[in-house]
């Protein structure tokens, strides 16, 4: 009895050891805490020229396994609002995310993360024109991103771009 219970306890004691271990490892959720954080950015729709401002907010959620964006344009007419969720799906190897509007448009994007200073959301192959979000950190107080659409088998254009600023 004795030995049982001492095997069960270093059992016990190395199971703990092993998801404390677990918890101290890097997720790779991690690589977005860049992002946590109030952004205001400032840019222009490259096509006409008109100029765009939004609120961007990101939080993460689910005890660590999602990363909430709150997007508000704030310049006239400022018509677009949306949630994202972005999280990762370890058997893929991937970041996923989902991008919910105020225009009922639900896309779904994925990322292999940052490679240098980029980030890019690549549409999933249903959505249609095929659209990205390319995100460059400038540094750790700003950051740039690129709305990108290609239409047609065409080459990706720039939609519109934002610089934000790190409130």
């Amino acid at each position: 009895m004795r030995v049982a219970l001492t095997l069960l306890l270093g059992v016990m004691t190395t199971c703990n050891g092993l998801a404390m271990a677990a918890d101290l490892a890097p997720s790779p959720m991690r690589s977005l805490d860049y992002f946590v954080g109030d952004w205001a950015c400032a840019g222009v729709f490259p096509a006409s020229g008109k100029s765009i401002a939004a609120q961007m907010r990101y939080q993460h959620d689910l005890q660590g396994a999602a990363l909430l964006k709150h997007h508000d344009d704030t310049s006239p007419p400022a018509l677009y609002h949306a949630v994202e969720a972005w999280g990762y799906d370890s058997k893929a190897q991937r970041f996923n995310a989902t991008v919910l509007d105020n225009f009922g448009g639900a896309r779904r994007f994925y990322s292999s993360g940052w490679v240098n200073n980029q980030w890019v959301w690549t549409a999933e192959a249903e959505l249609q024109p095929a659209q990205r979000f390319v995100y460059v950190r400038l540094d750790q107080q700003r950051y740039r991103v690129d709305w990108q659409v290609a239409r047609n088998g065409a080459d990706f254009v720039v939609g519109d771009t934002l610089t934000c600023k790190r409130q």
